[in-house]
C-alpha cells in the first residue's frame, strides 16, 4: 500500500510488536475501562465497581448497569468499528490518509439522521439512516475526488470539502429546530452519554457483524496491498475493493448512530500500527480494535475528569483537539506520491478592464438594491426600503467589509505561500480568530470593538503558529491538510468552550457560523479605519506581492527582503481575517474561491487582482446574507453556512484534473 512500506527490519519485528501491543492493549483496556465505570457519577465508589459483578441491589448498581456500562461499551465498539474501517479504507484505496471522517463517511451518516430525526415525517431506524448517509457521503467523496485510485490527498481533500458541506446543511437543520438545539450540538459533537442499553444492542450486532467479516477477508486485503497488478494476477477482483468499503461504512454509520460523529481515530491509529511494522491484515485489523476501543476510553476518561459541577462534555470534541497531530504525524511519516505544485491561470484567461469594470457596476447596485429589499418580507416601495434601512443596511455593510477582508486574506495567502488551495479556512485561521473571539463573548467584550478585534487577531496568529512551523515549501495539499486538521482541532476547542461556559446554544452557533443578525450602524463603522488602512498597503504592496509570487531566490536577485516581506504579508493575512471574524463571526470559503475568480478575471498582476478579488469577495458573501435571511423567513440561515454549502462542491471542482492532466485551478 502507499505509504505503508517500511525497512525489512521493521517488518520483520512485526511479531514481536505485534504480542507486546497486545499485552499492552489488553492491560490498558481494562484499567481505562474500570476507570470509566467509577469517574462517570459522584455515586459511585471504587467498592461499588468493585461489587459490579456481582450486581448488589443499590442505586449504585442501577448506575452502573443502566449508564455506565453502555457507555463503556459503546466506547469500545466506537473505537474498534472505527480503527478497523479506517484500516480496510487504507489498504482497499491504497491511501495512507483515508479514514471515515476524512472521506465525508461520518458526515454523510451525521447529515442522514439529522434529517431522519428533524424533518422525515416518519420514523427511520437510526442504524439505517446512518449506514445510507454514509455511502452517500463516500460515493460523493469518490466520484468529485476521482475514483478509487485517485492521488491520495486529493481525495482526502475532496472528502474535507464535502464534509464541510454536509456539516453546514446538518448545522442548518438543527438551527432550525431551536428546542432541540442544545441537545442535538452535543450530539453532532460526539457524545457518549448512554440511557440504557437500547442503542448499544442495536449497533453492537452490526459492528460485530461487520468485523467479523471483515477479518475472514484478511488474506484478501494483504493482496490488494500488493498493488492492482499484483492483486489481479493473483485472481483478486473490485469485488473485494467493494466489500471492505462496503463493510467499513456499515461500521462507520453504526459508530455515528451510537454517539454522533467522532473523528480522527480511523486515521490516526491504523497508521500508528502500520508504522510499528504491522502489515498483514490478520494482525493489524484486531489490533486496530483494541487500540481504537483504547483511544476512544482515554478520551472518555478525560472527559469525566474535565467535566466539573455536572457539564456535559462530548468526548468526540476531545479526540479532535488531538487531531492536529495526529494528522501532522500521518503526513510526514506517509508517501503519498509525487504531489505537483499548481500553477495560476495565465494573463491570456483575464477579461479586459472595460469588461471588468462593467460588470462590477452592474453587480454592486444589484446587490445593494437587493440587500435592501430582501429579508423578513420583500421591500419594493421606497417607503418601506426606509422602514427598513437601520435593519438592513448595517448587515449589508457588515457583509460587504468582512467579504472584502476574507478575499484580501486569501489573495495575500496565496501570495506568500505560493499555493492557490489555501485559504483562512483551510489554514485554520478563521477557526482560530473564531475560537478566540468566543473567549472575547466570555470577558464581556463588545463585538466589533477595537479589544474585541485585537482578541479576535489573538487567534488568527496562534493558528498561523500552528500551521507555519509544518513548511510553507512543503506539498501544497499537504499544507493544507495541515490547516484542515487544525481547523478540527480549534473548532473542537470552541465547542468545549461553548458547552463549559453554557453560552446560548442557537445563538452561539450562529455566530460560529458566521451571521450579520443584530449587527448595527456602529460595528460597520468599526470596519470602515481598517477597510482604509488595507486599500492603502494594497496599493503599497502590489508590486512586492508580484515579485515574492515568483519564489525567494528570484525575489532576492530583484533585490526583496522575501523572508521580512512574507512576515508582513502574512501578518496583514491574520489581522484581515480577525477583522472580518470579529465583525460576524467564521465564514468559510470566500477567502479561497474570491481569489480564484478574481484571477481568472483580472490576471495574476495584484494591482488588479487584490482589488478585484475584494470587491467579489464583499458580493459574495453580500449574496450569501441576503439569501440566509430572505431563504426560510423569518428564521435566518447565518451566511457562513451558505457560504460553505456552496463553497465546499466549488472547491472540489478545483481539485478536478482537466483533460491535459492539470489541476483545475492552475
Amino acid at each position: 500500500m502507499t505509504g505503508a512500506r517500511l525497512p525489512i527490519s521493521k517488518v520483520m519485528s512485526g511479531a514481536v510488536s505485534g504480542n507486546g501491543l497486545w499485552l499492552a492493549g489488553l492491560l490498558l483496556l481494562l484499567v481505562l475501562a474500570v476507570l470509566d465505570l467509577r469517574l462517570g457519577s459522584s455515586l459511585i465508589g471504587w467498592p461499588d465497581v468493585l461489587a459490579f459483578p456481582h450486581r448488589p441491589a443499590t442505586l449504585p448498581q442501577a448506575i452502573l448497569e443502566t449508564v455506565r456500562a453502555p457507555r463503556v461499551a459503546a466506547a469500545m465498539l466506537i473505537g474498534a468499528a472505527l480503527a478497523v474501517a479506517g484500516a480496510v479504507m487504507q489498504t482497499t484505496l491504497r491511501n495512507p490518509l483515508a479514514a471515515p471522517d476524512i472521506l465525508s463517511v461520518t458526515s454523510g451518516a451525521h447529515l442522514a439522521l439529522v434529517i431522519a430525526t428533524l424533518l422525515l415525517p416518519f420514523q427511520m431506524p437510526s442504524l439505517a439512516a446512518t449506514v445510507l448517509g454514509g455511502m452517500a457521503g463516500a460515493a460523493a467523496c469518490l466520484t468529485l475526488g476521482g475514483g478509487f485510485r485517485a492521488p491520495p490527498v486529493r481525495l482526502a481533500l475532496a472528502g474535507v470539502a464535502i464534509s464541510l458541506s454536509f456539516s453546514a446543511l446538518a448545522s442548518a437543520i438543527v438551527l432550525m429546530a431551536d428546542e432541540r438545539a442544545s441537545g442535538l450540538v452535543l450530539w453532532s459533537s460526539g457524545i457518549l452519554d448512554q440511557t440504557g442499553w437500547g442503542k448499544v444492542l442495536t449497533a453492537g450486532p452490526a459492528i460485530l457483524a461487520a468485523l467479523a467479516l471483515l477479518l475472514g477477508t484478511t488474506r484478501a486485503l494483504d493482496l490488494l496491498a500488493l498493488g492492482d497488478d499484483a492483486a489481479r494476477s493473483l485472481g483478486m477482483t473490485r469485488v473485494t475493493t467493494l466489500l471492505g468499503l462496503a463493510a467499513s461504512v456499515v461500521l462507520s454509520g453504526a459508530a455515528v448512530a451510537l454517539a454522533g460523529p467522532v473523528g480522527f481515530v480511523g486515521l490516526a491509529v491504523p497508521n500508528l500500527l502500520r508504522a510499528l511494522g504491522l502489515t498483514r491484515h490478520r494482525r493489524l485489523l484486531p489490533l486496530s480494535a483494541l487500540w481504537g476501543a483504547n483511544a476512544v476510553l482515554l478520551a472518555d476518561v478525560t472527559v469525566q475528569l474535565l467535566s466539573t459541577s455536572g457539564t456535559i462534555l462530548p468526548t468526540g470534541t476531545v479526540i479532535a483537539c488531538f487531531g492536529a497531530p495526529a494528522m501532522l504525524v500521518v503526513l510526514r511519516v506517509a508517501r503519498t506520491g509525487a504531489e505537483r505544485r499548481h500553477r495560476d491561470p495565465g494573463l491570456s484567461k483575464r477579461l479586459g478592464g472595460l469588461y471588468l469594470a462593467g460588470g462590477i457596476a452592474i453587480a454592486f447596485p444589484a446587490i445593494l438594491l437587493a440587500g435592501l429589499a430582501f429579508g423578513d418580507g420583500l421591500s419594493l416601495s421606497p417607503g418601506e426600503v426606509l422602514a427598513n434601512l437601520d435593519l438592513r443596511a448595517p448587515r449589508l455593510l457588515i457583509a460587504l467589509g468582512a467579504g472584502a477582508f476574507l478575499a484580501a486574506a486569501g489573495v495575500l495567502l496565496q501570495a506568500v505561500t505560493r499555493n492557490p488551495l489555501c485559504g483562512p479556512e483551510t489554514l485554520g485561521l478563521t477557526q482560530g480568530a473564531a475560537l478566540f473571539s468566543l473567549l472575547a463573548l466570555l470577558a464581556g467584550l463588545a463585538p466589533g470593538s477595537l479589544p474585541f478585534q485585537m482578541v479576535t487577531a489573538g487567534g488568527a496568529f496562534a493558528a498561523l503558529l500552528l500551521v507555519l512551523p509544518f513548511g510553507l515549501r512543503r506539498s501544497p495539499e499537504k499544507l493544507v491538510l495541515a490547516g484542515v486538521a487544525t481547523a478540527a482541532s480549534l473548532g473542537a476547542a470552541g465547542t468545549l468552550v461553548v458547552v463549559e461556559a453554557r453560552l446560548q446554544t442557537a445563538e452561539t452557533l450562529s455566530w460560529l457560523a458566521g451571521s450579520t443578525h443584530g449587527r448595527g450602524y456602529e460595528d460597520a463603522l468599526m470596519l470602515m479605519p481598517w477597510l482604509a488602512l488595507l486599500l492603502f498597503a494594497a496599493v503599497a504592496a502590489a508590486r512586492h506581492l508580484d515579485t515574492l509570487a515568483l519564489g525567494d531566490e528570484t525575489a532576492r536577485a530583484l533585490g526583496l527582503a522575501s523572508k521580512g516581506m512574507r512576515i508582513v504579508t502574512i501578518a496583514c493575512a491574520g489581522l484581515c481575517v480577525s477583522v472580518a471574524v470579529s465583525s460576524m463571526g467564521a465564514v468559510g470559503f470566500i477567502g479561497l474561491l474570491a481569489p480564484h475568480a478574481a484571477r481568472r478575471l483580472a490576471g495574476p498582476r495584484h494591482a488588479r487582482l487584490l482589488p478585484v478579488a475584494m470587491i467579489l469577495g464583499a458580493l459574495l458573501l453580500a449574496m450569501a446574507d441576503i439569501v440566509g435571511r430572505s431563504l426560510i423567513a423569518p428564521n435566518e440561515l447565518p451566511a457562513g453556512l451558505v457560504t460553505a454549502l456552496i463553497g465546499a462542491p466549488l472547491f472540489t471542482l478545483l481539485l478536478r484534473p482537466r483533460p491535459n492532466g492539470r489541476a483545475s485551478i492552475g
